[in-house]
């Protein structure tokens, strides 16, 4: 059925099974609606909100001031009933790399510690096994696909492939669109102020966090990685990277560690806030690449493993340290400002851990693979007054799930803040069960690590993926294979059949740009 409506980017266009017929899929700040504001370009937020009426906007901001009222009592302090968000994204940091998730290599105390007094979550899952898309999903609450942006953003401005790959990869938007309502800005329509602090990588500059909804931004941009984790974190022969953008280095000095100043930075940002309601996202930079630490921690491990201990590398582990330490500063400020009992602190990764640095077994592969070592990355929510010290939770959930538990912490209708791939995963911690649903992952790209584009479902403990290039199909079964080493789709192939169609049916009616097939011309095919 055709229906007259709003194509991605907000402009009146034939739709088709809710699709746009003609997608625009400019990356230079453009639309079909003409260029963005001025303001935008420069990452302040821009005049975001054209699917909503002028009456809609007014009814919003009258219920934005009730609720600021509402959120205050007489003494001024923030509604208790509407706690600060903590959320903590490690880039990279895979599903072994905590001592509460059983590594006896990596030091991570204060997580551990965390992890004790929280609900740990083993068989959370990234969005992508790749950051960008996995962050659009968290910054959504919709699976990458549903969002047109599938792959992560590279320094070509285009997704790489092939001349003789089976497939191209499809040419979907390498940004999170404006039309799309982030977490901040629906924490935004609470009352909430809020940070960004630390990795972006959702766009060029006019989708920058100040235009997506983020009161604060430091050091985020359109990279994913630091030219250097010290000061002044410059390489300037990295041409297409060679700094770090929107971080103030005026009272910066030699041996100053990114980590480390992110952290202060968020700190600050507690100490500037700690009398209302707010929401920090610390989006580290570690432990992605460039492995560079602090030399004494380098020394530490160095010694471990020369001591007989099972790591790879050294550098890597003394950047998860780094990490923890992070973690332990903050929650040390809530407890100092004694806001720690009003605060939900969520740790996450964006992706599995790199398999070249880290050690992700009993997982298969690592970072950039459809299998388990890609996407399956820990998860530690405390949330005071809910979770119980200790508490396991061992459903399937996605890092998407963190949109429509937060706004509900923030006491938000989500009917009004929908999230189509995101399910609210305090009902979950409340209830201990919830009904299982089938989780889709649509990655068509040539990553660097694993070069093998396909699609993945995981349905009742079945775990199906398929791979684009060369063609075939993998069936696992996750309850006693986690490693997924028994490749069950030859002796089930009416399961594998099943899963197949049901992964693909979920993207035709759901995914708007999809890869296409490639000649062996080097063409696409349509």
């Amino acid at each position: 059925m055709e229906t007259l409506g709003k194509d991605f980017f907000g402009q009146a266009g034939w739709t088709h099974r809710g699709f746009p017929v003609q997608l625009d899929r400019s990356r230079n700040g453009t639309s079909s609606g003409g260029p963005l504001p001025e303001r935008a370009r420069l990452g302040a937020p821009p005049n975001r909100k054209r699917w909503l009426s002028a009456n809609t906007r007014l009814g919003l901001g009258l219920l934005l001031s009730l609720s600021v009222l509402a959120a205050c009592s007489g003494s001024g302090e923030p509604d208790p009933a509407r706690p600060n968000v903590v959320l903590v994204l490690v880039d990279d940091l895979g599903w072994m790399d905590l001592g509460c998730q059983g590594s006896s290599f990596y030091e991570t105390p204060r997580i551990d510690a965390l992890a004790a007094d929280g609900t740990r979550f083993t068989q959370a899952y990234s969005n992508c096994p790749v950051c960008s898309p996995s962050r659009a999903a968290l910054m959504s609450g919709q699976n990458p696909g549903r969002v047109g942006f599938t792959g992560h953003i590279t320094a070509i401005g285009r997704h790489r492939y092939p001349e003789d790959g089976t497939i191209v990869p499809p040419n979907d938007f390498m940004h999170l669109r404006h039309e799309v309502v982030t977490l901040a800005e629906a924490l935004r329509e609470a009352g909430y102020i809020s940070a960004s602090i630390g990795k972006w990588h959702l766009g060029d500059e006019p989708y920058w966090p100040r235009a997506q909804g983020f009161d604060t931004n430091v050091a985020g941009h359109t990279h994913g990685s630091p030219s250097s984790y010290f000061f002044p974190y410059q390489k300037p022969e990295q041409t297409w990277n060679p700094d770090m953008p929107n971080l103030d280095l005026s009272e910066s000095a030699e041996g100053e560690y990114l980590t480390d100043r992110l952290t202060d930075e968020a700190l600050a940002f507690i100490d500037a806030n700690q009398h209302r309601q707010f929401f920090l996202y610390l989006s580290h930079y570690a432990v992605h690449t460039p492995l560079q630490a602090p030399q004494d921690l380098i020394g530490k491990y160095q010694a471990k493993i020369a001591a007989g201990a099972s790591g790879k590398s050294a550098v890597y582990a003394a950047m998860v340290e780094t990490v923890d330490h992070s973690v332990g500063r903050v929650l040390d400020k809530l407890q100092e400002l004694e806001i720690d009992e009003r605060t939900v602190i969520v740790i996450a990764s964006d992706n599995g851990g790199l398999d070249s640095v880290t050690e992700n077994a009993p997982l298969r592969a690592g970072k950039g693979h459809l299998y388990e070592g890609g996407i399956r990355v820990p998860l530690i929510v405390r949330w005071p007054g809910h979770t119980v010290p200790g508490g396991l939770v061992h459903e399937p959930v996605t890092n998407a799930d963190l949109y429509p538990f937060v706004t509900r912490l923030a006491g938000l209708d989500a009917d009004r803040f929908p999230a189509p791939d995101g399910r609210d995963i305090g009902r979950l911690i409340e209830s201990g069960a919830w009904e299982l649903r089938d989780l889709i992952w649509y990655y068509p790209h040539y990553s660097p690590q694993a070069r093998s584009p396909g699609a993945a479902i995981l349905s009742g403990g079945y775990k199906l993926i398929e791979f684009y290039d060369p063609p075939s199909v993998e069936l696992y079964h996750l309850d006693d294979d986690i490693g997924e080493e028994r490749d069950l789709a030859a002796r089930m192939p009416r399961k594998a059949e099943e899963l197949r169609s049901l992964l693909n049916t979920w993207i035709d009616e759901n995914v708007p740009i999809r890869h296409t097939s490639n000649r062996r011309d080097g063409d696409a095919s349509p």
